[in-house]
Order: C-alpha cells, then structure tokens, then sequence
C-alpha cells in the first residue's frame, strides 16, 4: 500500500522529546467510564486467560455500525508485562465503545491479577493463545472482529495474520499495530543499556517473584543474576520454548509480507524502543494490505494531546481507519 506520509498527528510543543513523550502519558493520563466484565477462557493445555470485555452502550455516538443487532468486535491485545487497565488500552477501548463497537482485551498470562497453572508465559510471538481467544469469540455469534496490538501486542497480531495468510478467518476484517516492535532483534538493540531495560527488569522480577511456585527451585535462583533482558528472554524463556534466539523466534517482521487483511502500523519515529527497522517502508509498499504511518514525533505508546476524556489523537485515528475498512466493505 502506499506509505502514509503526512501523519495528522501534531504535539505539544513541549512533548517532543522521545522520552517525555512516552513516559509522561504513561505516568500521568487518566481515562475513566470504561467498565470490565470478566471471562475466563480455558487453554487447551490446561491454563486459562482472563478476558476482559467492555460493551458499546446505547449512548454511543450515531453510527452506521450500531444499527445491527451484533456489533462488530475489537479484540485487545496489550503491551509487555501490561494488562486490561492500562491507560493506552483503555483510551481505545473508550473510543471503540462510543463509536459503537464491542471491546475485548485478553490479559496475558499471570498478568490478569491471578497467577497461571502453568510455567508456560506469553511471548511477542504467542499467536497460539491469540488463536484460541479468536475462535472462543467467533463461538458468540460475532461477524466482524478487528484486531488492536500495542506493541508486543503489535508484534503478536501481525505474527499471527502473516503466519495464518490467505487461511485467517474472513471475520477478520482489519487490523492496527501501535508502537509495534515488528523487528525484535532490532527493538532489544535499541532498549539495551537504557533506562527502558531496566523499567522492563524491575517490573520482570516482580512478576517472577509472584510465579516462583510453578519453577524449577534451581532454575529459579538464576534469575538472580540475569541484568538484561538478553539474558531472561536467551537463558531461560528461549530454552523453555526450544528457540536458539528469542527476537529472531518471535518477531512479525518475515510475516509482514504474506499479511492479507487490512493492516494499519503505526509507529512514531522518535519511538525510544523500537529501531527503524520496525517500521519497514519496502514490505509496506509492496503489499496490498499494509498501511504504514509513522508520525515524526509520538514516542512509545505515547501521543499524547490534551484531553478532558483522556481519548487521545492515537485512539481517534485507529477507529478512523478500522471504520473506514468496514464503510468500505
């Protein structure tokens, strides 16, 4: 598709540096009105994931979309070692609501608030898992689902839409990756040594800590010495699943090509964690289905505005495009 070359995003003056841009919307924004009802879906290997869904209301704004007894789907898939509640997930969930759309936001494992059955964690790469929540939800009567990622959540949908091809489920109908790590070798280079690395880190042993009753007590005490994430994701996550590298295992980007449902990425280019390789310009212009936008400025899951609301320009404008996809259906 052609590359999206004049983003409409536009920030505060002073917002423009990559890391206030990241991390003050995610110390500082607040969204409200959005309400939770829990399932629990059971794995087949034995361990569960909470879902977490929110309706659209009656009150949603006049749209085309509500006039059907079923409205469509938007299916979450949220950011590393995040969760429903995030404030990024919830702009969106907000958005899609009032513009009439069902919301589901699927927790990855241990990070719903319960710990797991299983040892097994969710990586960049677990497409299985996503699988699984699709074909729970396509049990419900939905016609049109749409899949959200923010960044591994970015990373795992393109995954899965490259690996399934021509094969996905015509129920899907688009997709917008944010902040999406498309390239992990690249994305791990640009966190290594910063102050992001030891973020991920610190909240990594805390969820370790909440988990060490389903490790081995042996393996357990080498995540003592582990300091990067080099080192948790190739010592221990990597063996676990059989892979000689965790960023070449789990990365999209060899997925992009073979992707064939309406795809927006949506990368800022001052983003702090993510390389520029993640935001490759040549598979976008040679595929039919991906868009590739990438705002000069933004940073992680950022783009922040000024809002009574908390919806932000990054919410408005991925219901923008997903209901542009299904007008034009």
């Amino acid at each position: 598709m052609p590359l999206i070359k004049e983003s409409s995003y536009r920030a505060p003056s002073w917002i423009r540096n990559p890391h206030i841009s990241t991390i003050y919307p995610s110390s500082f924004r607040r969204v409200y009105g959005v309400n939770y009802s829990r399932e629990r879906l059971e794995l087949n290997d034995g361990d569960f994931l909470d879902l977490d869904w929110s309706y659209a209301s009656v009150q949603s704004d006049p749209n085309p979309l509500t006039d059907s007894t079923v409205k469509p789907l938007v299916i979450f898939s949220h950011g590393y070692l995040g969760n429903s509640t995030r404030q990024y997930i919830l702009g969106s969930v907000k958005a899609f609501n009032r513009a009439g759309y069902d919301a589901l936001v699927w927790n990855h494992r241990g990070l719903s608030g319960s710990c797991n059955r299983l040892e097994k964690i969710t990586t960049h790469g677990s497409t299985d898992e996503l699988h699984e929540v699709i074909s729970h939800v396509l049990g419900k009567g939905y016609a049109e689902l749409i899949l959200i990622g923010f960044s591994k959540g970015g990373n795992q949908i393109l995954k899965y839409a490259g690996e399934s091809g021509s094969t996905i489920s015509k129920v899907v109908k688009a997709m917008v990756a944010i902040s999406s790590p498309t390239d992990m070798v690249g994305s791990m280079a640009a966190c290594r040594g910063t102050f992001y690395e030891w973020y991920f880190m610190k909240k990594l042993r805390k969820f370790m800590t909440l988990r060490q009753h389903l490790i081995d007590p042996k393996q357990y005490a080498e995540f003592a010495r582990y300091r990067t994430l080099d080192d948790f994701t190739n010592e221990y996550v990597s063996p676990f699943f059989g892979w000689s590298n965790y960023a070449e295992a789990t990365s999209a980007l060899p997925y992009l090509g073979a992707i064939q449902v309406p795809t927006l990425l949506l990368n800022a280019q001052n983003d702090p964690i993510l390389s520029p390789s993640c935001s490759p310009e040549e598979a976008a212009r040679h595929s039919e289905y991906l868009w590739l936008e990438t705002p000069r400025l933004g940073g992680h899951c950022g783009f922040y505005e000024k809002s009574p609301d908390g919806i932000y320009w990054v919410d408005r404008r991925t219901v923008e495009f997903v209901s542009g996809i299904l007008y034009s259906m």
